[in-house]
């Protein structure tokens, strides 16, 4: 089967792979000139670990793992004022099946295992495409490609699925948050080194993520009921991060100074989207184009490796394609669904609007990795699994 992907990301490279694994012919089309750089710092676990265990990923995971040693909370002068052990909260809460790392080296550990790395586009996006009998889609360079299906795997703004759906916005649902996150290469020196250290204030939540090479990762997160029409053209996301966080001292202040000159920043909305289906005719979608249940969720980047296996997995089942894509559907679906309903509940957790809804989520937090409070956690943040129990048709096929 020959299926062109829209979108080099995680989920795209994901299922160029696995098709690639089970004898299809994947063809990946991506925007961007080049594979992106690290990107923001994420989570890794649920059902993404067992999607990654049963293609032998693990290892790399492991190779790009951040281990600290805790997780901080600091005032506003910086002091400590309390922290949680990393290793008795990964345990605890998620089983010893969780990662940190940067979004963009899980994407070169996907990009170093497809072998026709010689098929990715870079540069080239989908114009157009003709759904009649096998798929004629047009490309931004001016050629065109003929395929079995086409996959959107475009991300959260997707334009296949704006293609496809029509005015996809309807499905766009914010949260009322904003985020923003950049690397620096010359961090300040009073970023700390051996921990992830948050500064949370009610609306509003900094935190930095010490990475290899002496850098630093950021994320800003704050509420907001602004519009994307309702933000002021001549600011920029800088000038932005400035009026939001220029009264917090700690580090922040030194992190607002190097916003200019970080690489690769991200600002956006955070936003869940939310398909009454995910496929239509010969088109379908996959991870944040299809079901983004927030960067607040923790598991978009497990899901997107998640979902992608499960559909390489059925459109290599017989009954042809639309056959296929439904199953698919009915099997993630109701995961998705669950835990987009636990991103809208972390996302109060996150950022508490009030001083004593912030006390409340210390407290919590100061006892997560205790056994009980973690199981509770567990089923707050809908870690589960879409697949079957652990050695239960583990098996993956061989490479043709």
């Amino acid at each position: 089967m020959r299926v062109l992907i829209c979108g080099a990301g995680i989920a795209g490279l994901t299922l160029a792979w696995c098709l690639e694994r089970r004898g299809h012919e994947p063809l990946v089309v991506e925007r961007a000139p080049r594979l992106r750089e690290e990107g923001y710092m994420i989570d890794f676990f649920g059902s993404g670990c067992d999607a990654a265990e049963r293609l032998g990923l693990l290892p790399d995971l492991e190779s790009i793992h951040y281990p600290i040693d805790r997780l901080a909370f600091v005032d506003q002068a910086g002091r400590e004022r309390f922290s949680v052990a990393y290793r008795p909260l990964r345990k605890h809460l998620f089983a010893d099946r969780h990662f940190n790392f940067l979004r963009g080296e899980l994407e070169h550990v996907l990009y170093r295992r497809f072998e026709r790395r010689d098929t990715i586009r870079f540069g080239t996006t989908v114009a157009s495409f003709e759904p009649a009998g096998a798929m004629h889609v047009g490309l931004s360079d001016g050629t065109a490609v003929a395929a079995d299906l086409l996959v959107g795997a475009d991300g959260v703004h997707s334009h296949v699925r704006q293609l496809a759906f029509g005015d996809a916005q309807q499905c766009v649902h914010p949260l009322g948050y904003e985020m923003a996150a950049f690397l620096l290469d010359d961090p300040p020196a009073s970023a700390p080194r051996d921990r992830f250290v948050t500064l949370t204030r009610p609306k509003r939540q900094v935190t930095t993520y010490p990475v290899r090479g002496g850098r630093t990762a950021t994320f800003f997160l704050h509420t907001s009921d602004r519009t994307a029409e309702g933000v002021p053209s001549s600011e920029s996301p800088c000038q932005a991060l400035r009026r939001i966080y220029g009264d917090l001292h700690w580090v922040v202040p030194d992190l607002l100074d190097r916003c200019r000159t970080a690489r690769d920043p991200l600002f956006d909305a955070v936003e869940q989207i939310r398909m009454p289906r995910w496929s239509s005719g010969r088109v379908a979608l996959v991870g944040d184009a299809c079901w983004c249940v927030s960067p607040l969720a923790g598991q978009g980047a497990s899901m997107a490796v998640a979902g992608a296996y499960v559909l390489a997995e059925e459109l290599s089942e017989p009954g042809g394609i639309e056959s296929a894509l439904a199953r698919y559907e009915r099997r993630l679906r109701p995961a998705i669904e669950r835990q987009q309903r636990a991103g809208e509940r972390m996302a109060k957790w996150f950022v508490p609007d009030t001083e004593r809804r912030l006390a409340v989520r210390d407290a919590i937090t100061r006892i997560s990795a205790w056994p009980p409070v973690a199981a509770v956690l567990r089923r707050r943040m809908a870690v589960e699994t879409v697949f079957a129990p652990a050695g239960a048709d583990m098996k993956e096929p061989a490479r043709t």
